[in-house]
């Protein structure tokens, strides 16, 4: 990581390129979650008091909720490898979960819900990420996850890159985001990666994405508000997950509902089903949820589990499910890239 970083920050020295990153694991060709060719890799041009005095308390109100990309047909995968990697979350002193009446059952609902413990895990790792493109501001969802940086967030592919080769801007997160509070503090983006499987041709099994942070005020993010664990590789993609729940920021709902705002973040509870390439669960949440996390094994006593997925994409108008793409190899090697950053 170290060349990697020394030769991407000599050539950003005036603006943000992308650079292919070794894969932090070898690549199997025969593994369909793979990104065969590694990973793309970018860093931010801009330093992070630019970046967060650009994200104004206005800026934040107006950016407009992300619309979900409608995916197209992938190849049929072959038969998976059997690896895995996963790591478990963490919980600092100040945001110990509190167990609250109301939110300890896991009965499954998809017309999804208000989050009401903010303050404490799981929801001081779960935020709101804003970027621009083309000068315009956009908001999508992100969690903060395991990695030895203790300053990195994992979101959609589609909330960092446009998918022919260009990067977006400005990218600020801010975890336990409500009602145009941010009780924790913002941190900005300092690199990112996805699959070149997303990066170079919007392949939607390469939907995902992790941002390395800056500190702020020097501290880590991951050391303020926790992280959480997560499970990726082909150990687990023929997995059901059975006591899942997804979270995020959605500005609407499908079917539509009154009363849904993207100030606040709601989560559905379901079992996340593998699907071929991808991964269902029963949910209605819409624009401004994408990159939200999808939480196995978490008692709320604790307040972490582990991200198995995220929202992706919905299924269409008037149906309550979400998918997100497998998180296999090409979701280790997305982490990896950033992770020590």
């Amino acid at each position: 990581m170290t060349t990697r970083r020394g030769t991407v920050l000599l050539a950003m020295a005036v603006a943000a390129a992308p650079l292919t990153a070794g894969p932090a694991h070898a690549l199997d060709a025969t593994d369909p979650w793979a990104a065969v060719t590694g990973t793309q890799a970018g860093i931010s041009p801009l330093s992070s008091a630019e970046v967060e005095a650009y994200w104004t308390p206005e800026r934040m109100a107006t950016a407009i909720p992300v619309e979900p990309p409608v995916p197209t047909a992938d190849d049929s995968p072959a038969p998976p490898s059997t690896s895995g990697e996963s790591g478990d979350g963490f919980v600092p002193a100040a945001v110990t979960p509190q167990a609250t009446p109301g939110t300890l059952a896991l009965d499954y609902f998809s017309a999804s819900k208000l989050w009401s413990g903010h303050g404490k895990m799981p929801a001081s790792t779960i935020g709101k990420l804003f970027y621009t493109n083309n000068g315009t501001g956009y908001s999508c969802s992100a969690a903060v996850i395991n990695s030895s940086n203790r300053n990195t967030i994992w979101t959609a592919g589609h909330c960092v890159s446009s998918g022919n080769k260009r990067w977006y801007t400005n990218f600020a997160f801010v975890p336990d985001y409500h009602d145009g509070k941010r009780p924790h503090g913002t941190w900005t983006g300092k690199s990112w990666s996805v699959p070149n499987g997303y990066h170079d041709g919007k392949k939607h099994r390469y939907d995902m994405a992790a941002i390395a942070l800056n500190t702020s005020g020097g501290r880590k993010v991951g050391d303020v508000v926790g992280y959480q664990g997560y499970r990726f590789g082909e150990a687990h993609n023929e997995t059901t997950f059975h006591d899942v729940r997804a979270f995020g920021y959605p500005s609407k709902t499908h079917p539509p509902r009154d009363g849904i705002s993207t100030q606040k973040l709601r989560f559905c509870v379901g079992a996340a089903t593998p699907d071929a390439l991808y991964r269902r669960i029963g949910c209605d949440m819409g624009s401004g949820s994408s990159g939200g996390p999808w939480i196995t094994g978490m008692p709320l006593s604790r307040g972490w589990g582990y991200i198995i997925g995220h929202q992706g994409w919905n299924e269409g108008p008037g149906v309550a499910r979400e998918w997100s793409p497998t998180l296999g190899t090409a979701a280790i090697n997305v982490r990896n890239a950033v992770h020590r950053d």
